[in-house]
């Protein structure tokens, strides 16, 4: 016969098993480097971080600065855990890539120049295309975007 666990038992594992969990790190604006540019990351409306399966954050001053890390495989894709935007309206907060939608538009600058932004609306990032003469993206549209516009 197989006993059961003590409760204790259980809440332990339980702690365990949720302290295992990546989770995202806080980028220190002003003072955290990017890991792929190497510039001090000072604007709290771009920041981005791509997070391992093992809890590793690294942080980026801009969107495309994430895209081409991920782009040129500087971690496995088997080993990311996840990909963090800040949604412009939420200036210093990330969220995850499943909800967001960007904008690549001319009239709104961004830190190393190709102008993509983060929005969690769609709403949102029509509104920002339409005024600053962009167009919205998909993660997928970014990638293909930074790889030609930026790293070709």
């Amino acid at each position: 016969m197989i006993k059961s666990m003590p409760p204790i038992s259980v809440f332990l594992l339980a702690i365990l098993v949720i302290s295992c969990e990546p989770t995202i790190q806080a980028i220190n604006y002003g003072q955290d480097g990017c890991n792929y540019c190497r510039m001090t990351i000072v604007e709290d409306l771009y920041g981005t971080e791509l997070l391992t399966t093992k809890g590793k954050a690294y942080k980026f001053d801009s969107i495309e600065c994430l895209a081409a890390f991920v782009i040129k495989d500087e971690v496995a894709k088997e080993k990311i855990h996840g990909l963090y935007f800040t949604d412009f309206e939420d200036a210093g907060n990330l969220y995850p890539l499943q909800e967001l939608i960007f904008v690549q538009a001319k009239k709104l600058k961004s830190p190393m120049g190709l102008n993509l932004s983060a929005y969690r609306t769609q709403k949102t990032a029509d509104d920002v295309a339409l005024l600053y003469f962009g167009e919205t993206m998909t993660w997928e549209q970014v990638r293909i975007y930074v790889e030609t516009a930026w790293l070709k």
